[in-house]
């Protein structure tokens, strides 16, 4: 078996796990990790980053991965500095934005001349994370070397796109799913905590959680945890003010 050959076998293995890892993924944090560690073999490429953005509000990413914390940061200040980059390109145009050679490039600014100069990337491409309307985020994969990403690499690296957008909608509606029980359940305790106070205590509903407001102020602790201390002992931490 050619070189050529096994390294197309090792990356389409890579894609056939990609697909288990992600399934088994729970959360949005560890499925971009798995995705950017899979491209590197099932595209393949140097270098990755996963980001899953919230479009417009101007605000860092909610998640991030990279292969390459060390590098990926100087990429970023490059990326900021300059007008523009691939991954901003292919966010605004919901599309693959491919940079063969960085030496012929003459889009995004001073983004080019800058990776020459302080990176050894000498190839990108970037794919929106998209799943139907909604931009979920950008997956930016490099290369060292110029033309890195032929056509099937780019048909592999739109394969895992597709999948990462597939499984981030998923893991993003299992944290909401969590978030929404964990505060469903505090409002319970809440409601309880309130109650006690209210019967004990002869107060309005508004006066006692006043009370389980300024008690987790003086004692620096979740609203929550003094209202499941209450429900729990019949006392707030210090005592009814």
């Amino acid at each position: 078996m050619g070189a050529h050959t096994s390294g197309r076998v090792a990356a389409d293995e890579a894609i056939g796990h990609l697909a288990r890892a992600l399934a088994e993924s729970d959360g949005v944090g560890p499925t971009i990790d798995q995705v950017v560690t899979h491209a590197l073999v099932a595209v393949p490429c140097q270098w990755a980053v996963a980001a899953v953005t919230d479009p417009g509000n101007g605000r860092p990413p909610r998640f991030y991965s990279t292969s390459d914390p060390n590098l990926l940061e100087v990429v970023t200040q490059i990326s900021v500095a300059a007008s523009s980059s691939p991954g901003r390109q292919a966010l605004i145009e919901k599309s693959i934005v491919h940079v063969p050679d960085l030496a012929c490039e003459t889009r995004f600014g001073s983004y080019p001349a800058e990776m020459l100069a302080r990176t050894p990337i000498r190839s990108a491409l970037a794919l929106v994370l998209q799943l139907g309307d909604e931009e979920l985020g950008v997956l930016t994969l490099y290369g060292s070397t110029a033309n890195a990403f032929d056509e099937a690499a780019r048909a592999r690296a739109a394969l895992l796109a597709d999948f990462a957008a597939i499984a981030i909608e998923t893991g993003l509606a299992r944290d909401l799913a969590g978030h929404l029980q964990v505060a469903l359940g505090s409002s319970r305790v809440i409601g309880m905590a309130m109650g006690v106070l209210v019967e004990r205590h002869r107060l309005t509903p508004e006066q006692a959680f006043e009370v389980l407001r300024t008690t987790s102020q003086n004692t620096n602790r979740k609203l929550a945890d003094v209202a499941s201390e209450l429900t729990l002992t019949g006392e707030l931490p210090h005592g009814p003010h």
